[in-house]
């Protein structure tokens, strides 16, 4: 299941259903799935979520700025070296 929006969320009998929506091939949204948690369970998934998407988040930094110093330092080996003769 793709998630690209949401749609509905209601809180019923004690279940949090979250509506998912996904852009089809035509370009029009349409549902792509529920997601249902149980009413006790919905501050625990929600941090749960946080942590996971903040984890990936820092990951991805992480190695934005390897590939930045990586390219940094290839370049700067191909600089003429100063020096005596």
């Amino acid at each position: 299941m793709i998630i690209e929006g949401l749609g509905n969320v209601t809180f019923v009998n004690g279940i949090l259903r979250i509506q998912t929506l996904e852009v089809g091939s035509s370009g029009e949204i349409s549902e792509s799935g529920t997601i249902q948690i149980p009413g006790n369970m919905v501050g625990e998934v929600i941090k749960n979520l946080s942590a996971a998407a903040q984890g990936i988040s820092d990951k991805l930094t992480t190695s934005e700025n390897t590939e930045k110093t990586n390219t940094s330092d290839k370049k700067d080996s191909k600089a003429p070296k100063k020096g005596k003769k």
